[in-house]
């Protein structure tokens, strides 16, 4: 009976594993489909032990576990030294404790300390037991029937106990290796404990952080060089957990003298660098500006004309970031310092501003284009009075929509405003349109337009663009440094975590200006035409620079010239260019041939320094082979050695442990190893038989080494690099970094209301308002005309849906048509509703 059991009602599979020096033996027997029959499961477990005689050598262990799924496993361990076993010696309990673990690794399962007995007054450890994870039973205080938990105690037996003996050596007293659990090595690699992050994973996690590459994309790199997913002992939250305890471990406290010290190390490397603060009565960050010494240097060249914009807050402080951003010769930003601010008003921009002139020696931008923050406005009055103020022309004509789309006529009026805005050829030109074009649409008193009329002289191109402007209209430039800003940080992130991010945009924006030095270098782009004055530019502007000089020559072919008047060597031309297939536009052209001054109406040489296609035009007329000198400027130019090419932008190199250090240098001198190695099999065997001799000579050393060099290492070396005791000057008096305190936390619900995207989602949000309220209106309507019905005689009541179909109650449909046309089943319907309201008393 007992071999029938047997027989029907287990199903057994052996598994039989070799490891790759052959000298270990594991057999596993997994019986599946065990029905739960104590006599079977009896039954059972005496052929499991029959089984283990028979297989396993003399001196092997058996480890028999049963879960809740009625799977009953064997495992066998045939090397006998490698199982616990009663009266085994250690030298210490973490020697006893790694023992376990690894036949823990082995068996499929994970250890803890249970307790540790100390006695004396010393507390000195005399017994330890070690268990597996899952043994015990908690209960849990909230009712099942309300809430089911997953848990993982299964009370568990399986454990070690060791003990001190009189000789000082701990010694294994107990071992029970069963488990009330299945025990599987390849789920066990994923298990807490066993999961393992090497110097190697952490470096590049470490790194990739850095760079802005996020957890996920990190794991899968991580996963790559594995070899796949199944070959990593690694969770993507590891990932992520790693970053937030040990690479983003600034609290809020820290974090202010966190940037300080860091202000403070680039001092320290380079004189140059620069960075004030301004401190509340509380000693609490307040305002901050800084710049590198690569930043001071490139002012010299472009600091004439400068953006500053302040739109930007993704920080927890929600601190506004300043950006003081310049143009350079390829006509690509470069940034002259930026600053954060805890409030925008007058007081904030006028301690910034002087900031930012103390660090520039105080030599003033001759413009500055901002937005309409009246706080900006004031700070550039009280700082720089003789600076060109220019107002953001995107920031106002944004606001033609939000202003007047409720206006019947509002795409005319939209058109013709910006043509007037940008089309128009003089001063009193746009004042004649102005005026019109208020009268033609009834806005004669509307306020906003009033408003901006009145500043037309700082925002207006026909008013603004006499003076040089390096091409800039807007502050667009310092928003694409936003756009840099937003792949690596966001509105949690720590005021250190944003300087060092500012860092690697300025090394992103040199690395870009080295690049296009060494694409001027190394090429050249043709001349599209044979004009000397084309091969002159070619000579001296950026490749960059003489694009645009080149797009001028090719639009020559659009122009026609006609001589106005003469007067001497004075001569007044008259251009008139085809714009686009249905339009015209003529500008006028002034030459000397005495003194080989041009000057045109449209101004382009004036506010860009690119001479225009006009005055193109009437030089090439003029038979001019060589313009004067004053037409290329110099900032443009690619002859010109800069001083700031010479200067690397700030970058703190991180604060590693010797460990960490010597790590990197190994891996830096094995790369180039491996490299030269991998040319040949040879070679690369030769490599693997020394790297395999220096493991072991390396093993030996640590094994008969009595110092701990780690230990000591990481005693001497702290995260700060020993700067705890910094001071600084501020406002003229010594203060301990220690005394700073952060900005106050401001709590926001998700993402800041920025200016990348709180324009979309604010007209999203009107959009739905609007829809709700009109909805809200119609159901509004429609119950008060259900209610009206309803008030009505039963016979006189009809349905709003028979309302709709043009339904009378006595007389059926009015149109007889219609209901031919819907068919019998309306006719009848049509006739059981009047017998129904006929027979209605």
């Amino acid at each position: 009976m007992e071999d029938h059991i047997e027989a029907n009602y287990v199903c057994a599979m052996l598994l039989l594993s070799f490891n790759k020096d052959e000298e270990h033996r594991r057999t596993e027997v997994e019986f599946f489909k065990v029905v739960r029959v104590s006599r079977a499961v009896d039954r059972c477990r005496v052929v499991f032990r029959d089984m283990f005689q028979e297989w396993c050598p003399i001196g092997g262990v058996m480890s028999i576990v049963e879960d809740s799924s009625n799977v009953l496993c064997l495992h066998c361990l045939a090397d006998y030294e490698d199982v616990p076993k009663v009266g085994m010696y250690f030298g210490t309990t973490e020697d006893a404790n790694q023992f376990y673990q690894n036949y823990a690794k082995r068996v499929g399962f994970v250890t803890k300390i249970r307790f540790t007995r100390r006695v004396g007054k010393d507390k000195v450890p005399k017994n330890q037991m070690i268990t597996c994870n899952r043994e015990g039973k908690r209960k849990s205080r909230v009712s099942p029937i309300e809430k089911t938990n997953p848990r993982t105690n299964y009370n568990c037996p399986a454990r070690i106990s060791i003990r001190l003996n009189k000789e000082g050596l701990w010694i294994i007293s107990k071992v029970c290796l069963d488990h009330s659990h299945p025990c599987d090595p390849e789920m066990a690699k994923l298990l807490t404990r066993n999961r393992e992050m090497t110097m190697h994973m952490c470096r590049v996690i470490e790194r990739n952080d850095e760079a802005g590459v996020r957890p996920s994309k990190t794991y899968q790199v991580l996963v790559g060089e594995a070899g796949g997913f199944s070959k990593i002992n690694l969770m993507e939250k590891d990932v992520r957990n790693y970053l937030s305890r040990k690479v983003r471990n600034v609290t809020e406290e820290m974090d202010a003298r966190e940037m300080l010290k860091y202000f403070t190390r680039m001092k320290e490397m380079n004189s140059d660098f620069y960075f004030d603060i301004e401190l509340d009565q509380n000693k609490r960050l307040k305002t901050i500006f800084w710049a590198d010494a690569r930043s001071r240097a490139a002012y010299e060249y472009f600091g004439d004309i400068v953006s500053f914009d302040t739109t930007y807050k993704t920080n927890r402080y929600d601190m506004p970031f300043g950006s003081f951003v310049g143009v350079n010769h390829h006509g690509n930003s470069v940034l002259l310092g930026c600053g954060l601010l805890t409030k925008e008003n007058s007081g904030s921009f006028t301690w910034l501003f002087n900031a930012w002139l103390t660090c520039m020696h105080g030599k003033a931008p001759k413009g500055i284009i901002t937005d309409q923050c009246l706080g900006i406005r004031a700070g550039i009055e009280n700082v720089m009075p003789e600076t060109r103020h220019r107002l953001c022309i995107w920031y106002i004509t944004k606001k033609i929509p939000e202003k007047f789309k409720r206006h019947k006529r509002y795409e005319e009026l939209q058109s013709d405003l910006n043509n007037i805005v940008w089309e128009s050829i003089s001063e009193d030109d746009f004042q004649n349109q102005w005026e019109d074009f208020l009268i033609e649409y009834g806005l004669e008193d509307n306020k906003w337009l009033s408003d901006i009329y009145e500043e037309r002289h700082r925002w207006v191109p026909i008013f603004l663009d006499n003076f040089f402007w390096a091409g800039m209209r807007s502050t667009q430039r310092s928003e694409s440094m936003h756009s840099y800003f937003d792949k690596f940080i966001n509105n949690k992130s720590l005021l250190i975590q944003f300087v060092k991010q500012y860092d690697n945009c300025l090394g992103w924006k040199e690395q870009q200006e080295r690049e296009a030095d060494v694409e001027d270098y190394k090429s050249i782009i043709p001349c599209a035409t044979n004009s000397l004055i084309e091969k002159q530019f070619q000579g001296a502007y950026t490749n960059a620079k003489f694009k645009e000089v080149q797009k001028q020559f090719r639009k020559k072919a659009n122009c026609i010239l006609h001589l106005m008047k003469a007067v001497s060597t004075s001569k007044v031309y008259s251009i008139l260019e085809d714009v686009s297939t249905s339009k015209e536009r003529v500008y006028e052209v002034n030459y000397n041939a005495e003194t080989k001054d041009i000057t045109c109406m449209c101004q382009m040489f004036e506010s860009r320094g690119i001479l225009c296609r006009h005055s193109l035009v009437v030089l090439g007329h003029e038979r001019v082979r060589e313009i004067p000198r004053r037409y290329i400027l110099d900032r443009w130019s690619k002859l010109v050695k800069r001083r700031h090419s010479d200067i690397k932008s700030s970058h703190d190199p991180s604060l590693l442990n010797p460990k960490t250090e010597r790590f990197d240098d190994l891996c830096s001198h094995s790369n180039s190893v491996a490299q030269f190695a991998s040319q040949t099999k040879e070679t690369s065997d030769i490599l693997h038989r020394y790297l395999d001799m220096a493991m072991a000579e390396c093993q030996k050393h640590v094994a008969n080494s009595s110092s701990n060099a780690n230990e000591l290492d990481n005693l001497l070396t702290s995260e700060d690099g020993g700067k705890d005791a910094l001071s600084i000057f501020i406002g003229g008096c010594i203060i301990s970094i220690q005394d700073i305190k952060s900005p106050p936390y401001v709590f926001t619900k998700g993402r800041p209301t920025n200016r990348l995207g709180f324009e979309k989602d604010k007209m999203i949000k009107k959009k739905t308002k609007a829809k709700k309220r009109k909805n809200e209106i119609t159901e509004k309507e429609d119950n008060q005309h259900i209610g009206d019905i309803q008030s009505l005689p039963f016979n006189e009541q009809v349905h709003p849906i028979l309302q709709d179909a043009n339904y009378n109650v006595n007389e059926g449909f009015k149109s007889d048509s219609m209901g031919a046309s819907m068919g019998g089943f309306m006719s009848l319907l049509n006739s059981i509703h009047s017998y129904q309201f006929s027979n209605v008393d």
